[in-house]
């Protein structure tokens, strides 16, 4: 499902899927904490409906030729990722509190629109180039994904606080696992460099599933395609769980211990895995 009607039918869907969800919310439900870090429910909400309306200005500026930063943002790239996060955490906060009780119908008209907006492109303009505060410019294509990730992902952050069992949407999964090193690398947590790298081999099952090798040098962290070269510990799960894992919703040692992933290899190396991987 790689062409953008595709993309943008998988977007839409999965952002039905979360409005429906949230108009069954009781009220009180709203200000209780989600699963993402620093955010209550609403947060998370004004958050999707900011980013939105932050999609909607850069796109419609690089379809017109203008790839500079909306205002009061810095010039594009010059956001590290640790810098974006706090930035987008504190705004979504103060975006919530100016929105006050329109938490809901704002992100539900933001988001049409957006994808109203993404709807009415034509073939030329996928590989537009767009402003974006980390790694400067990227193509509009690159904002429909980053919109299907927030979704699922956030859309999860909501339901893992309501519901025993949530589970992200099957489709959704390829989009999530389609660029497993930027994954790894966004979520390893670097410690003391090792004498010798651990190669961590994931057996993974379902959607978007695929053979990789994670290789932790402690203080770095890169992907391999799994080959024939031998590794200390094999994991197995679900693509499901893998994502989890490096979006940090779960913890390593509580996905082993509660079966969600299967060790094989050397048990002190896997136990590691949990110091840089999880929440």
């Amino acid at each position: 499902m790689d062409a953008p009607g595709d993309r943008i039918e998988l977007l839409q869907a999965e952002s039905e899927r979360l409005k429906q969800y949230l108009t069954t919310l009781p009220p009180d439900a709203w200000h209780q904490p989600s699963a993402c870090d620093r955010w209550q429910v609403r947060d998370v909400v004004a958050h999707l409906a900011g980013t939105a309306e932050f999609y909607m200005a850069v796109i419609s500026g690089g379809l017109q030729g203008d790839a500079s930063p909306p205002e009061a943002l810095r010039a594009a790239g010059t956001a590290s990722a640790s810098s974006f996060h706090d930035m987008n955490a504190q705004m979504a906060i103060s975006y919530r509190e100016r929105l006050g009780t329109e938490v809901l119908a704002t992100f539900t008209a933001t988001n049409d629109k957006l994808n109203q907006l993404l709807t009415g492109l034509g073939p030329n303009d996928w590989n537009t180039p767009c402003y974006h505060p980390i790694g400067g410019t990227i193509p509009v294509r690159t904002f429909v994904e980053l919109r299907l990730r927030e979704l699922a992902i956030h859309g999860w952050d909501i339901r893992s606080r309501f519901e025993l069992a949530p589970q992200l949407s099957r489709d959704s999964l390829p989009v999530l696992m389609q660029d497993i090193a930027r994954l790894v690398s966004r979520s390893f947590r670097a410690g003391s460099r090792l004498p010798v790298p651990v190669r961590y081999r994931f057996e993974l099952t379902g959607a978007g599933s695929v053979r990789t090798v994670i290789v932790v040098e402690g203080d770095q962290v890169h992907v391999e395609n799994a080959g024939e070269t031998a590794t200390h510990v094999t994991l197995g799960c679900d693509t499901e769980t893998f994502v989890l894992l490096m979006y940090g919703r779960i913890v390593f040692d509580s996905a082993v211990s509660e079966g969600q992933i299967s060790v094989e290899g050397d048990r002190e190396q896997a136990a590691q895995f949990g110091q840089w991987f999880g929440a």
